[in-house]
């Protein structure tokens, strides 16, 4: 039962000779394109490469149907020598009973390739996002790069929005700020009670080392409001900043960083969310009251398969899961400008405390390293795209005046992988 697989390798070039070293920066992880200079590739270079990015994931998709064209035609196949035996017969006579139980493992073999095959579906548009993605930035950041440098030198770069870096603590993000009706938490304490939320990790010192961890970004936030982390005991890697200061990381996302930088960045980026109050200024009432209200119909399990459920219309799933989803559909619908805010904020806040501000793209590069690649899908599906989000990511760490270490307490970082290794 063959499943395709992707190549992680740089595209060929189509309708042009294409340089090593140009390809080569293809492979490399975003966080080097950083420093990547201008000229190493020419303009004819990039629009092969390019093409060729394109003609590898048309020919990738195209082979990913042809494989699940083929396990269709297998499964239906099985399936009607089912039909046939059991037309033939009342009872099974044992040579029959073994071709049925063979049938049996064959279906249920070719099921789970199909479901296989449809998650690679998913993948292979990603994998081709994440090239393109790092073309862009090949192309694009050295110019965006030397303007920065001249906005600096003109002493203009605290004229950029949020430009105010050292007013952090200090500034209104938020022209009109909205007060926190207390829906999340009811909705927290719901899902706690429906069993639907992940239980809180039984580890305390990992608990301890999150909350000081997210304390420390806190504190050298624009939050102005108390802080309430918790480590979820959950393999999905997510991070989920809710209204009211609640701010939700699972097991699996302190696994899924393989720096304190990186779950530094992952943390900051959701605390900006909720100094900005992204969930308040763009969520609409009546869908709210619907999906977070202390209602019957949160009781009666929004969370549930059932047709014409709102949370199953969302695409909610369940536990951290459900969470995100309601932080990214419900709250947000992935508004562009909130977006780049939390992006741009999350950098701020993470290298005020101290942190490598280039940790959420560094967390990024630790996805693309997995095989297949694993990026959470609202970054590769939001608006504005990925490249652009890295272009103005990168933008924003070159306005921060640069220090020469970074970092927290790492040895604490490692301690806390470890335990849940380990368990």
């Amino acid at each position: 039962m063959g499943v395709l697989l992707l190549s992680q390798a740089a595209p060929a070039a189509a309708g042009g000779e294409v340089s090593d070293m140009c390809r080569g920066l293809l492979d490399q992880p975003f966080v080097a394109l950083f420093d990547v200079s201008d000229g190493r590739c020419s303009r004819q270079e990039l629009r092969s490469l390019q093409a060729a990015i394109r003609k590898d994931r048309d020919e990738a998709l195209d082979a990913s149907k042809r494989i699940q064209e083929s396990f269709r035609r297998r499964l239906e196949a099985a399936r009607d020598e089912l039909r046939r035996l059991n037309a033939s017969s009342s009872t099974d006579a044992e040579p029959i009973a073994a071709r049925r139980a063979a049938l049996h493992r064959e279906i249920s073999e070719l099921e789970a390739s199909m479901r296989s095959q449809d998650e690679l579906d998913r993948v292979i548009p990603a994998a081709f996002e994440i090239k393109s993605a790092k073309l862009y930035l090949i192309e694009r950041w050295p110019g965006r790069r030397a303007e920065i440098i001249r906005r600096i030198e003109a002493g203009a770069a605290r004229r950029r929005t949020h430009g105010d870096v050292d007013d952090v603590g200090y500034r209104k993000l938020v022209k009109d700020p909205q007060e926190d009706s207390g829906m999340a938490l009811d909705l927290v304490r719901q899902m706690t009670l429906d069993g639907t939320m992940p239980a809180e990790l039984q580890n305390a010192a990992v608990q301890q080392y999150v909350r000081r961890l997210a304390g420390r970004i806190a504190e050298n936030s624009d939050l102005r409001r108390p802080l309430r982390t918790t480590v979820l005991d959950s393999p999905e890697a997510h991070a989920i900043g809710l209204p009211g200061g609640l701010l939700f990381v699972t097991s699996g996302m302190i696994l899924a960083t393989e720096t304190e930088s990186e779950l530094a960045g992952v943390i900051s980026r959701e605390i900006a969310r909720i100094a900005a109050q992204h969930a308040l200024r763009s969520a609409r009432r009546p869908l709210l009251s619907k999906i977070l209200g202390p209602a019957v119909s949160v009781a009666a399990g929004i969370f549930s398969a059932g047709v014409g459920n709102m949370g199953a219309y969302y695409g909610i799933n369940y536990g951290a899961q459900g969470l995100s989803a309601i932080a990214d559909h419900a709250f947000v619908r992935s508004r562009k400008q909130y977006q780049k805010e939390a992006d741009q904020l999350g950098i701020q806040y993470a290298w005020k405390a101290g942190f490598d501000p280039k940790g959420f793209i560094a967390f990024l590069d630790s996805g693309t390293r997995q095989k297949p690649p694993r990026i959470p899908a609202a970054v590769l599906q939001s608006n504005p795209p990925l490249r652009s989000r890295l272009l103005d990511a990168f933008s924003e760490i070159r306005y921060l005046p640069a220090r020469s270490n970074y970092g927290f307490n790492p040895a604490d970082f490692q301690k806390a992988k470890s335990a849940l290794t380990t368990r």
